[in-house]
């Protein structure tokens, strides 16, 4: 009876463990030392030499810095809750705004679209895509998510390991690839039930939406755009027709367009505009997504808009489904 459950163990821990790794392995290229080692330092010990962060960082001096692990403490920020296990507590201050992630508190992550905030000594003052790579090496392609290895292999961000963190460099694919935005995130955020997306209230993310948008624009000297409730019910019945018919188009598949739909509700306006995003586990990769898009980048970045109207929802397979729409009164 102890030699059967030994070995019902041991299988366990061959599929649980170690067969999601011999996943990552390329045995295309032999199983030799070369091809051994260089997948265990990606997929099983990654080993970046942090003097180089320290050494680009040192001389830089931040207005706001944050170390994981350090204790938080409340002070009235606005909470929200976040795909991660923690919860995110969002500072707009203009031209340092961040979001601090916490869990049982202590810090957990750092998401900041300003290069006046620090993460111990990781911040993005003066980085650009290169730059980023000459300092952190390769980045990695695969991350852990649970017993799921994701892939974020994509032009528009870049992610490294930190033994037992990640760090997001997002890039400005129209500013000649500079950074516009580091999310830094304890890897134990990331185990949250074995599932791709793991979505909390929709209201939490339009609000979150509106906060990074806003953050985007004083970036850029613009004013911020005030939420209009009228106009975020035209958006969220657009999110919610999306997802709930399994569609991605601005347009309805009986044809209603934006100007059919705001004029519905009976909504004055000189100008309209409309963004719409899908897939995009939180606001953070659908906002910098639409920044990267020429034709939704104007209109987040459009001094005539004043109004924002911000509507999320999900699929019955929690795909999210994001529509922002633009009014100037």
């Amino acid at each position: 009876m102890l030699t059967r459950i030994i070995m019902c163990m041991i299988v366990y821990v061959m599929f649980i463990i170690i067969q999601p790794a011999l996943e990552t392995f390329d045995f295309s290229k032999g199983f030799n030392e070369e091809n051994v080692r260089s997948w265990s330092d990606e997929y099983i010990m990654p080993n970046y030499d942090m003097t180089k962060i320290t050494q680009v960082n040192s001389e830089q001096t931040q207005d706001v810095t944050y170390t994981l692990g350090e204790p938080f403490e409340e002070d009235g920020s606005v909470t929200l809750d976040s795909e991660y296990q923690g919860t995110f507590h969002v500072y707009d201050d203009p031209g340092v705004f961040r979001m601090v992630l916490t869990n049982d508190g202590s810090v957990t992550g750092v998401y900041t679209n300003s290069d006046d905030v620090s993460v111990g000594q990781m911040n993005f003052e003066g980085l650009d895509r290169l730059k980023v790579e000459e300092i952190y090496g390769e980045p990695v392609s695969t991350i852990s998510k649970g017993m799921q290895r994701l892939v974020v292999e994509n032009d528009e961000y870049d992610v490294f390991d930190l033994e037992d963190s990640y760090v997001y460099f997002f890039y400005d694919l129209h500013e000649n690839d500079e950074v516009s935005g580091m999310l830094v995130i304890d890897k134990d955020e990331l185990d949250v039930n074995n599932v791709l997306y793991n979505n909390p209230d929709a209201e939490e993310y339009e609000q979150m939406n509106w906060y990074m948008l806003n953050a985007a624009r004083i970036e850029y000297g613009l004013e911020p755009l005030e939420i209009d409730g009228e106009v975020s019910a035209v958006a969220k019945s657009h999110s919610t027709d999306m997802a709930e018919r399994e569609y991605f188009d601005h347009d309805s598949p009986e044809g209603s367009t934006l100007k059919d739909r705001v004029e519905d509700a009976d909504i004055r306006y000189r100008l309209a505009g409309e963004n719409i995003a899908t897939g995009h586990t939180s606001p953070i990769f659908s906002h910098h997504s639409l920044m990267n898009s020429l034709d939704h980048r104007v209109n987040i970045l459009n001094a005539d808009y004043t109004h924002i109207g911000l509507g999320v929802d999900y699929s019955d397979e929690d795909v999210p489904y994001y529509t922002e729409n633009f009014i100037e009164r």
